[in-house]
C-alpha cells in the first residue's frame, strides 16, 4: 500500500511553483492578469502531481489520494495568491468557499460507494409542461367539463408566470443514489433517492435573495414529488461550513419550509461520508490537515494578523478553519 505524505506533496508543489511564481510576481501588468497565469500554471501543476500519484496508489486509495493532493493545492494556491497580492476581506470570502466547496465534491468525483452516482438537473421548461400536463389530468379525473378545465387552467397558468420563464433547477451537487447499478445489488443505509445539495462556506445576513431562490428551486422538485413524476424523491439539502449569527434566521426560515434539510459544521462531513463512503474527518485526522497549520510562515502571519471588520475575527479563524 502507497504511503500518502502530505509534508512530500506540499514541498514538490512549492518548489514547482516557486521560481515561475517569482517571475510572474515580478512581471509588468495588472494583479488580476498575474493571478490569471498563475492560476493556468497551478491547475497544470495539480493535473500533473495527481497524475503522478494516482498511477502509483492502490485504487482503494484514489479518493484519499484526490483529496489530499487538492488539499496541498489549496494551500499553496492560497500562498501564491498572496504572495502576489494580499488578499481582503471581500476576496478571501469568496475564494476560501469555492475551495471548500470544490475539496468536499471530490467526495462525489471519486466516491468510495459505488451505489451513488450523479445526475443532470432537468430543465424547467420541461418540468413545467409535465406539472400543467398532471394539474389538467387531474382536474379531468375529477368530471370536470373541459369549459371549466380551460378556465382553471388558464388562471392556473397565469400564476405559473410569476415564476418567469425559466429557473436553473441546477445546484452544486445533484447525486442518486441506488439499490442495483450495473447488475450488482447494493445494501445501504441512505435512501433510494434524488438528492439536490447547495453548498455554502458560509451564511449570514446577506442571504435573503438567495434564500428566495432556494425555496423555489425547492417548491419545484416538491411539485415533481407530488405529482409523481420521478421515478425517486427528490430531496434538498442545504450544507453550511460556517452559519454566522446573522444567518441563523434564513436557515430557519429554509428549515421550517419543510423543503430544505440543513447540515452544519462537522454534520456536513457526517452526511458526505454516509452518501459516498469517504470519511472526511479521518483523513484529517490521519494526515493532521490544518489550513492555517500548513501555510507557510508569511501566510500564515498574514491571515491571524488581518481581521474582518464585521464579525471582527481573524481571517484564519473565519475564512480558513474548516473543521
Amino acid at each position: 500500500m502507497y504511503e500518502l505524505d502530505k509534508s512530500k506533496i506540499l514541498n514538490v508543489m512549492r518548489t514547482n511553483a516557486g521560481e515561475v511564481l517569482k517571475k510572474i510576481h515580478d512581471a509588468k501588468g495588472k494583479n488580476q492578469d498575474k493571478t490569471k497565469e498563475m492560476n493556468r500554471f497551478l491547475d497544470e501543476l495539480h493535473s500533473k502531481v495527481f497524475e503522478i500519484l494516482s498511477k502509483e496508489v492502490d485504487k482503494s486509495q484514489l479518493p484519499e489520494c484526490a483529496f489530499l493532493v487538492y488539499y496541498c493545492w489549496i494551500i499553496v494556491s492560497l500562498e501564491c495568491r498572496n504572495y502576489l497580492w494580499n488578499y481582503e476581506s471581500m476576496d478571501l470570502s469568496r475564494r476560501s468557499g469555492e475551495l471548500w466547496e470544490s475539496l468536499v465534491k471530490l467526495c462525489w468525483t471519486f466516491p468510495v460507494k459505488k451505489n451513488v452516482k450523479r445526475f443532470n438537473a432537468p430543465s424547467f421548461e420541461d418540468v413545467q409542461k409535465q406539472i400543467k400536463k398532471k394539474f389538467v389530468k387531474k382536474l379531468k379525473d375529477r368530471g370536470i367539463p373541459d369549459d371549466l378545465v380551460s378556465e382553471i387552467y388558464n388562471d392556473y397558468d397565469k400564476i405559473w408566470s410569476l415564476l418567469g420563464e425559466s429557473i436553473n433547477l441546477n445546484s452544486d451537487e445533484l447525486f442518486e443514489t441506488f439499490d442495483e447499478l450495473d447488475g450488482e445489488i447494493f445494501e445501504s443505509e441512505t435512501k433510494h433517492e434524488k438528492v439536490i445539495i447547495d453548498f455554502k462556506g458560509s451564511y449570514g445576513s446577506n442571504e435573503k435573495g438567495n434564500k428566495e431562490r432556494l425555496l423555489t428551486v425547492a417548491r419545484v422538485y416538491d411539485m415533481l414529488n407530488h405529482y409523481e413524476l420521478t421515478d425517486k424523491p427528490y430531496r434538498c439539502m442545504l450544507a453550511v461550513r460556517t452559519v454566522e449569527d446573522s444567518g441563523h434566521n434564513y436557515l430557519r426560515q429554509l428549515e421550517n419550509s419543510g423543503l430544505w434539510s440543513v447540515e452544519r459544521g462537522n454534520e456536513v462531513y457526517d452526511m458526505i461520508h454516509k452518501y459516498t463512503g469517504f470519511n472526511i474527518l479521518k483523513v484529517i485526522k490521519k494526515h493532521d490537515l490544518s489550513i492555517v497549520n500548513d501555510l507557510d510562515e508569511n501566510t500564515a502571519k498574514y491571515m491571524k494578523s488581518k481581521r474582518t471588520s464585521k464579525q471582527d475575527k481573524s481571517f484564519a479563524d473565519h475564512y480558513l478553519t474548516w473543521w
